[in-house]
């Protein structure tokens, strides 16, 4: 298997996995100077770039760090291999869903106004009871806000969510749409499972 590269820029992001050229090339474009920190794929340690003689650059002394890199990553989304790929699935998964439940809603308004009598069982039931699109949209992107928290790490906006959409749920429950409480009980197991799985990927970088 080739050799490859991954580093945190200057902005704290990881970038890679990446070819020898490539980071050669960041090298000469002055996003890699001797004090950038590295990790290569036959090590276990992050370096600075000076470290490795094949980039060229002058040698420093050189403290190993352990592998804490961020959650998302610009180049390869992936985790880093040290974290649990069944709970990283489960924690995009779950805070994925914000956007479901705020983009349907949203069309759901509309499907109203337009009198088609069709909607998403996904969407808010707040929004159908409210008649009026403005606050249905502002609604609705509040969960949107959510989900980028969400995807952020943030278990606030996880906890806040599932808060939120249980109180929407008995919504359901007291206009006996049952439905539209299974498919809101569905949406709310994969809210907690995103929140079990993001507090359980936190723990690993402890």
């Amino acid at each position: 298997m080739d050799i490859t590269y991954t580093m945190i820029g200057a902005d704290g992001l990881q970038y890679g996995p990446i070819t020898l050229e490539q980071l050669k090339s960041w090298v000469t474009e002055g996003r890699v100077t001797g004090d950038t920190k590295i990790l290569r794929s036959d090590t276990q340690s992050w370096l600075p770039a000076a470290n490795y003689t094949e980039l060229g650059l002058a040698q420093t002394v050189a403290t190993p760090v352990p592998i804490a890199p961020p959650l998302s990553n610009p180049v390869n989304p992936a985790p880093a291999a040290r974290f649990d790929p069944v709970m990283v699935r489960r924690f995009y998964r779950g805070a994925r869903w914000f956007y479901w439940i705020a983009g349907l809603s949203v069309v759901n308004t509309v499907l109203l106004q337009s009198r088609t009598g069709f909607i998403f069982l996904f969407g808010l039931g707040i929004t159908q009871a409210i008649p009026n699109p403005v606050v249905d949209v502002a609604i609705a992107g509040f969960f949107a806000l959510l989900g980028v928290f969400a995807l952020k790490g943030q278990s606030w906006s996880f906890i806040l969510g599932i808060i939120l959409y249980t109180g929407d749920a008995l919504l359901m429950l007291l206009v006996q749409d049952w439905l539209g409480l299974a498919f809101h009980a569905y949406v709310l197991f994969w809210l907690v499972m995103g929140l079990t799985a993001n507090l359980k990927l936190k723990s690993q970088l402890r």
